[in-house]
């Protein structure tokens, strides 16, 4: 009698392990069919539905979008990011269409630093290159508090070019402004 009364509770634990580990693999598998979904060959509707997808699930889905930073698969025209290369004589070569490695990191950027303005995206923290070792550094933070870290660190930076050719009172006061909004100031 007494073995079976111990064989129970580990068989629960076992089932609620597996349901667990289905929940998290399909939750994965969603994320991947959404990354999957921003290629270029896609309609603009699926497309729409697949960024809900992943900004609606935050940091959750971060993982999945760092393990896609590499890829070259061309993206939709969502992600307007088209950048014109020009030679020498000033002659446009080609025009860069944006990747879906391109537009993983455009989601991150976005949910943890916003879409600023062209002026003052110099400030913006994140970067192709440093994005992976500082969300290993943070994954245990909500997105709210990766939002305040960030905006804190631009408006710092940015307050640091005083005095300088670069410092921008514009910019200062936009990130005051950005700081106060994701923390919930009014």
């Amino acid at each position: 009698m007494r073995q079976r009364i111990l064989t129970l509770p580990v068989a629960a634990c076992f089932v609620f392990a597996i349901s667990v580990g289905a929940q998290s693999s399909e939750t994965n598998q969603s994320y991947e069919t959404a990354i999957a979904s921003l290629s270029e060959n896609n309609e603009h509707s699926r497309v729409t539905n697949a960024i809900a997808v992943i900004e609606s699930a935050g940091t959750k889905a971060f993982p999945a979008l760092l393990a896609h930073l590499n890829d070259t698969t061309k993206a939709s025209t969502l992600f307007q990011r088209a950048v014109m290369e020009f030679d020498e004589t000033s002659k446009v070569t080609r025009v860069h269409a944006p990747t879906i490695g391109e537009a993983c990191f455009d989601l991150i950027q976005g949910q943890v630093e916003g879409n600023w303005p062209k002026a003052y995206r110099h400030s913006y923290i994140l970067t192709p290159e440093n994005v992976v070792t500082w969300w290993q550094s943070r994954k245990d933070r909500s997105l709210q508090e990766l939002q305040i870290e960030a905006a804190r660190t631009s408006l710092a930076r940015a307050r640091q070019h005083r005095g300088q050719p670069q410092y921008s009172a514009d910019a200062v006061r936009f990130l005051e402004a950005h700081l106060k909004e994701v923390s919930g100031v009014k």
